[in-house]
Protein backbone atom coordinates (compact mmCIF):
# COMPACT_ATOMS: atom_id res chain seq x y z
CA UNK A 1 0.00 0.00 0.00
CA UNK A 2 2.79 2.65 0.93
CA UNK A 3 4.47 1.63 -2.18
CA UNK A 4 1.77 2.18 -3.60
CA UNK A 5 0.78 5.79 -2.64
CA UNK A 6 4.62 6.93 -3.03
CA UNK A 7 4.49 5.71 -6.53
CA UNK A 8 0.78 7.38 -7.65
CA UNK A 9 2.40 10.59 -5.81
CA UNK A 10 5.24 10.65 -8.30
CA UNK A 11 2.76 9.81 -11.15
CA UNK A 12 0.12 12.71 -10.22
CA UNK A 13 3.41 15.52 -9.62
CA UNK A 14 5.99 14.44 -12.33
CA UNK A 15 3.85 12.96 -15.11
CA UNK A 16 6.16 14.20 -17.31
CA UNK A 17 9.44 12.26 -17.25
CA UNK A 18 11.77 15.03 -18.20
CA UNK A 19 10.50 17.63 -15.44
CA UNK A 20 11.06 14.18 -12.95
CA UNK A 21 14.44 14.13 -14.46
CA UNK A 22 15.73 17.78 -13.93
CA UNK A 23 14.06 18.13 -10.59
CA UNK A 24 16.18 14.96 -9.17
CA UNK A 25 19.19 16.33 -11.07
CA UNK A 26 18.75 19.77 -9.69
CA UNK A 27 18.55 18.13 -5.88
CA UNK A 28 21.72 15.94 -6.99
CA UNK A 29 23.44 19.00 -7.67
CA UNK A 30 22.68 21.12 -4.72
CA UNK A 31 22.52 18.60 -1.83
CA UNK A 32 25.55 16.26 -1.09
CA UNK A 33 23.60 14.48 1.55
CA UNK A 34 21.07 13.50 -1.28
CA UNK A 35 23.66 12.91 -4.34
CA UNK A 36 25.58 10.17 -1.80
CA UNK A 37 22.60 8.74 -1.06
CA UNK A 38 21.50 8.12 -4.56
CA UNK A 39 24.52 6.83 -5.85
CA UNK A 40 24.10 4.13 -3.31
CA UNK A 41 20.67 3.64 -4.74
CA UNK A 42 22.45 3.01 -8.01
CA UNK A 43 24.86 -0.22 -6.37
CA UNK A 44 21.28 -1.29 -4.50
CA UNK A 45 19.32 -1.42 -7.94
CA UNK A 46 19.47 -5.58 -7.49
CA UNK A 47 17.04 -5.11 -4.34
CA UNK A 48 13.29 -5.20 -5.24
CA UNK A 49 12.54 -1.82 -3.44
CA UNK A 50 15.00 -0.14 -5.88
CA UNK A 51 14.07 -2.32 -9.10
CA UNK A 52 9.83 -1.48 -8.67
CA UNK A 53 10.73 2.16 -7.89
CA UNK A 54 13.16 1.79 -11.59
CA UNK A 55 10.05 0.19 -12.96
CA UNK A 56 7.57 2.79 -12.66
CA UNK A 57 10.47 5.45 -13.91
CA UNK A 58 10.69 3.21 -17.15
CA UNK A 59 6.69 3.50 -17.43
CA UNK A 60 6.80 7.39 -17.55
CA UNK A 61 9.79 7.75 -19.89
CA UNK A 62 7.22 4.87 -21.82
CA UNK A 63 4.14 6.86 -22.07
CA UNK A 64 6.36 10.12 -23.49
CA UNK A 65 8.33 8.41 -25.76
CA UNK A 66 4.78 6.10 -26.80
CA UNK A 67 3.69 9.75 -28.20
CA UNK A 68 6.74 10.38 -30.40
CA UNK A 69 6.32 6.78 -31.76
CA UNK A 70 2.95 6.59 -32.81
CA UNK A 71 3.23 9.88 -35.32
CA UNK A 72 6.39 8.89 -36.66
CA UNK A 73 4.75 5.24 -37.16
CA UNK A 74 7.91 3.33 -35.45
CA UNK A 75 7.60 -0.06 -33.99
CA UNK A 76 10.06 -0.94 -31.72
CA UNK A 77 11.08 -4.34 -29.90
CA UNK A 78 11.91 -3.09 -26.66
CA UNK A 79 15.13 -3.87 -25.52
CA UNK A 80 16.57 -0.73 -23.28
CA UNK A 81 19.76 -1.36 -21.36
CA UNK A 82 18.14 -2.95 -18.33
CA UNK A 83 17.70 -6.21 -20.65
CA UNK A 84 21.42 -6.70 -20.65
CA UNK A 85 22.17 -6.12 -17.04
CA UNK A 86 22.11 -9.98 -16.50
CA UNK A 87 24.81 -10.18 -18.96
CA UNK A 88 27.19 -8.27 -17.48
CA UNK A 89 28.81 -10.06 -15.02
CA UNK A 90 29.46 -12.71 -17.64
CA UNK A 91 30.75 -10.39 -20.17
CA UNK A 92 32.97 -8.60 -17.34
CA UNK A 93 33.99 -12.09 -16.50
CA UNK A 94 35.28 -12.93 -19.74
CA UNK A 95 37.27 -10.35 -20.02
CA UNK A 96 38.81 -10.50 -16.73
CA UNK A 97 39.85 -14.03 -17.58
CA UNK A 98 41.33 -12.49 -20.42
CA UNK A 99 43.25 -10.45 -18.60
CA UNK A 100 41.79 -7.11 -20.10
CA UNK A 101 40.50 -5.88 -16.83
CA UNK A 102 42.93 -3.97 -14.29
CA UNK A 103 42.77 -2.01 -10.65
CA UNK A 104 43.02 1.40 -11.33
CA UNK A 105 42.23 3.49 -7.56
CA UNK A 106 39.42 1.22 -6.82
CA UNK A 107 37.64 1.14 -9.58
CA UNK A 108 38.04 -1.55 -12.82
CA UNK A 109 39.67 -0.28 -16.40
CA UNK A 110 39.97 -1.43 -19.50
CA UNK A 111 43.38 0.38 -21.14
CA UNK A 112 42.95 0.88 -24.28
CA UNK A 113 46.37 0.84 -26.57
CA UNK A 114 46.56 3.02 -29.17
CA UNK A 115 49.27 5.72 -30.38
CA UNK A 116 47.95 8.15 -29.07
CA UNK A 117 47.22 7.64 -25.29
CA UNK A 118 43.62 7.52 -24.08
CA UNK A 119 42.01 7.45 -20.85
CA UNK A 120 41.02 4.10 -19.76
CA UNK A 121 37.60 2.66 -20.22
CA UNK A 122 36.07 2.34 -16.61
CA UNK A 123 33.78 -0.35 -16.75
CA UNK A 124 33.29 -0.90 -12.30
CA UNK A 125 33.01 2.09 -10.77
CA UNK A 126 34.65 2.70 -6.87
CA UNK A 127 31.40 1.89 -5.45
CA UNK A 128 31.25 -1.21 -7.02
CA UNK A 129 28.25 -0.07 -9.43
CA UNK A 130 28.24 -0.74 -13.10
CA UNK A 131 28.36 2.29 -15.59
CA UNK A 132 27.27 3.38 -18.92
CA UNK A 133 30.76 0.89 -20.31
CA UNK A 134 29.82 -2.11 -18.72
CA UNK A 135 26.81 -2.11 -20.20
CA UNK A 136 27.96 -1.24 -23.74
CA UNK A 137 30.19 -3.85 -23.15
CA UNK A 138 27.21 -6.50 -22.37
CA UNK A 139 25.56 -5.61 -25.59
CA UNK A 140 27.75 -6.43 -27.50
CA UNK A 141 28.50 -9.51 -25.58
CA UNK A 142 24.69 -10.30 -26.18
CA UNK A 143 24.49 -8.96 -29.76
CA UNK A 144 27.52 -10.97 -31.05
CA UNK A 145 27.05 -14.33 -28.68
CA UNK A 146 23.51 -14.85 -28.27
CA UNK A 147 22.33 -13.48 -31.31
CA UNK A 148 24.90 -14.21 -33.88
CA UNK A 149 24.95 -10.76 -35.31
CA UNK A 150 27.14 -10.12 -38.29
CA UNK A 151 27.22 -6.07 -38.79
CA UNK A 152 25.50 -4.19 -35.62
CA UNK A 153 25.41 -0.31 -36.42
CA UNK A 154 24.78 1.94 -33.52
CA UNK A 155 23.04 5.77 -34.33
CA UNK A 156 24.22 8.39 -31.71
CA UNK A 157 25.38 11.75 -31.45
CA UNK A 158 29.18 12.66 -32.71
CA UNK A 159 29.90 13.57 -28.97
CA UNK A 160 29.72 9.65 -27.91
CA UNK A 161 32.20 8.95 -30.75
CA UNK A 162 35.12 8.83 -28.90
CA UNK A 163 33.25 6.47 -26.28
CA UNK A 164 32.06 3.78 -28.94
CA UNK A 165 35.99 3.67 -30.06
CA UNK A 166 37.05 2.72 -26.53
CA UNK A 167 34.47 -0.16 -26.76
CA UNK A 168 35.16 -1.75 -30.15
CA UNK A 169 38.72 -1.45 -29.44
CA UNK A 170 37.94 -3.57 -25.81
CA UNK A 171 35.86 -6.16 -28.27
CA UNK A 172 38.59 -6.68 -30.52
CA UNK A 173 40.96 -7.06 -27.41
CA UNK A 174 38.60 -9.87 -25.78
CA UNK A 175 38.51 -11.48 -29.68
CA UNK A 176 34.73 -10.77 -29.74
CA UNK A 177 35.71 -8.89 -33.37
CA UNK A 178 38.09 -9.61 -35.71
CA UNK A 179 41.65 -7.33 -36.16
CA UNK A 180 40.46 -6.84 -39.50
CA UNK A 181 37.44 -4.34 -39.39
CA UNK A 182 36.50 -5.71 -43.72
CA UNK A 183 35.52 -9.02 -41.84
CA UNK A 184 32.58 -10.08 -40.35
CA UNK A 185 31.01 -9.60 -37.57
CA UNK A 186 31.70 -6.47 -37.08
CA UNK A 187 30.58 -3.22 -35.55
CA UNK A 188 29.96 0.58 -36.66
CA UNK A 189 29.14 3.88 -35.22
CA UNK A 190 27.39 6.40 -37.18
CA UNK A 191 27.00 9.97 -35.48
CA UNK A 192 24.64 12.48 -36.36
CA UNK A 193 24.96 16.35 -35.31
CA UNK A 194 24.61 17.56 -31.83
CA UNK A 195 20.78 19.61 -31.31
CA UNK A 196 21.38 23.29 -30.55
CA UNK A 197 19.67 25.56 -28.58
CA UNK A 198 19.25 29.42 -30.05
CA UNK A 199 22.41 30.32 -28.07
CA UNK A 200 24.22 27.74 -29.94
CA UNK A 201 24.86 25.29 -27.16
CA UNK A 202 23.70 21.78 -27.10
CA UNK A 203 20.75 20.91 -25.65
CA UNK A 204 21.18 19.09 -22.10
CA UNK A 205 17.46 18.24 -20.50
CA UNK A 206 18.72 17.45 -17.60
CA UNK A 207 19.74 21.36 -16.94
CA UNK A 208 18.27 23.70 -19.49
CA UNK A 209 14.94 24.04 -21.55
CA UNK A 210 14.55 21.59 -24.15
CA UNK A 211 11.64 21.33 -26.99
CA UNK A 212 10.41 18.32 -26.97
CA UNK A 213 10.55 16.24 -30.22
CA UNK A 214 6.35 15.68 -30.03
CA UNK A 215 6.25 19.11 -30.07
CA UNK A 216 7.94 20.21 -32.81
CA UNK A 217 6.43 17.52 -34.95
CA UNK A 218 3.28 19.07 -33.77
CA UNK A 219 4.33 22.14 -34.58
CA UNK A 220 5.65 20.83 -37.94
CA UNK A 221 2.59 19.44 -39.12
CA UNK A 222 0.58 22.39 -38.12
CA UNK A 223 2.74 24.74 -40.47
CA UNK A 224 2.75 22.72 -43.02
CA UNK A 225 -1.39 22.15 -43.07
CA UNK A 226 -1.79 26.04 -42.80
CA UNK A 227 0.54 26.33 -45.92
CA UNK A 228 -1.42 23.95 -47.10
CA UNK A 229 -4.79 25.69 -46.64
CA UNK A 230 -3.52 28.95 -47.87
CA UNK A 231 -2.28 27.40 -51.14
CA UNK A 232 -6.36 26.64 -51.93
CA UNK A 233 -5.45 22.60 -51.06
CA UNK A 234 -8.75 22.70 -48.66
CA UNK A 235 -11.27 22.64 -51.52
CA UNK A 236 -9.21 20.36 -54.32
CA UNK A 237 -8.40 17.34 -51.07
CA UNK A 238 -10.71 15.53 -48.61
CA UNK A 239 -9.92 16.74 -44.76
CA UNK A 240 -8.24 13.04 -44.56
CA UNK A 241 -6.10 13.86 -47.48
CA UNK A 242 -4.93 17.23 -46.07
CA UNK A 243 -4.03 15.75 -42.76
CA UNK A 244 -1.84 12.99 -44.38
CA UNK A 245 -0.09 15.41 -46.72
CA UNK A 246 0.87 17.89 -43.64
CA UNK A 247 2.00 14.55 -41.94
CA UNK A 248 3.79 13.18 -44.09
CA UNK A 249 5.63 16.85 -45.22
CA UNK A 250 5.57 18.18 -41.52
CA UNK A 251 7.20 14.52 -40.02
CA UNK A 252 9.77 14.18 -43.04
CA UNK A 253 11.18 17.98 -42.46
CA UNK A 254 11.92 17.20 -38.97
CA UNK A 255 13.67 13.90 -40.08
Amino acid sequence: MQFGMLIEFLFENFPDGELFYKASKQRFDGDDEFKERAQKAVVALQEEKYQKAWAQICEISRRGFKKVYQRLGVHLEEMGESFYNPYIPLALKELNDKGLIEDDEDAKVIKIIEENKVPPLIVTKTNGGYNYASTGLATRWYRLNEEKAEWIIYATDVGQREHFKKIFAAAKSAGWLPADESKYPKTSHVGFGLVLGDDGKRFRTRSTEVVKLVDSLDEAKTRCKAALVERGKVTEWTAEELEQTAEAIGYGAVK
